[in-house]
């Protein structure tokens, strides 16, 4: 969205950095664009404050047996994975067994841990498998390969921006990322978000981290929606999913 505003004119740009204030459901989303040459080559969003819930939790999974995972909230709850102990490389022919063993492993989370948010008593389910590929220590932080599987069954194109904060929340709370540190992550198709750690917080007593990640968008096409009087649905339609999930 912060792209389209900058790219499209829709308003001022500023290089080489502008800052807005974007208004969401989930309330204001403070973002910081770099900018040059009339585009705006990458962008910098704060997230909620995100915790580490149970940490070297254990799960029994139908056919895997006994898994050591993590939950953690990041803007949503994931259970995370360590993707090499299942014998994964995060690399793109994997997706169809990532896409399939996470909602499995998103099922079994649910059914065994479930999931307390400290200020949202309503939050109690884990919505997302977060495989977490190894941790390489570079010049400019930390990186590591990460694959997000979605219900009813796919992979996320991107590496998860929530995901990527709840990874950065379960890292701080082992003591291996403090305040200033970065973490990039890179999806199954080689798209990266970088993260970094604004600062501690506080999530209803349990401490957490202030992240920020940063990625890039494109304006893919310019699309034109008509309604024609005669529609008998001017305001669309509501049903069950009917993506045919399993």
């Amino acid at each position: 969205m912060a792209t389209v505003l900058l790219d499209a004119g829709v308003i001022p740009m500023q290089e080489s950095e502008t800052e807005l204030v974007l208004e969401a459901p989930g309330g204001l989303v403070r973002v910081r664009a770099a900018c040059r040459n009339g585009k705006a080559e990458r962008i910098f969003v704060q997230n909620l404050p995100s915790f580490a819930a149970q940490l070297d939790a254990p799960l029994e999974v139908d056919g895997l047996g006994m898994l050591t995972v993590d939950t953690a909230y990041g803007g949503d709850s994931f259970v995370i994975v360590d993707a090499a102990a299942l014998g994964f490389a995060l690399a793109p022919e994997e997706a169809h067994d990532l896409a399939k063993l996470g909602v499995r492993i998103t099922d079994a989370a649910n059914a065994g841990l479930g999931f307390h948010h400290p200020e949202n008593p309503d939050w109690r389910h884990i919505s997302f498998c977060l495989f977490a590929g190894p941790l390489e220590q570079t010049p400019d932080g930390l990186r590591t390969r990460a694959a997000v599987a979605i219900k009813p069954g796919k992979i996320d194109r991107s590496p998860t921006g929530t995901a990527l904060c709840a990874r950065m929340a379960v890292l701080h709370a082992r003591g291996r990322m403090r305040v200033g540190d970065r973490l990039t992550a890179t999806s199954l198709i080689g798209s990266s978000f970088e993260g970094r750690i604004l600062g501690a917080a506080q999530v209803g007593g349990t401490p957490a981290i202030k992240p920020e990640i940063s990625g890039r968008g494109w304006i893919t096409g310019v699309h034109q929606h008509m309604l024609d009087p005669d529609d008998p649905w001017p305001e669309g339609y509501r049903l069950a999913d009917t993506w045919g999930a399993r």
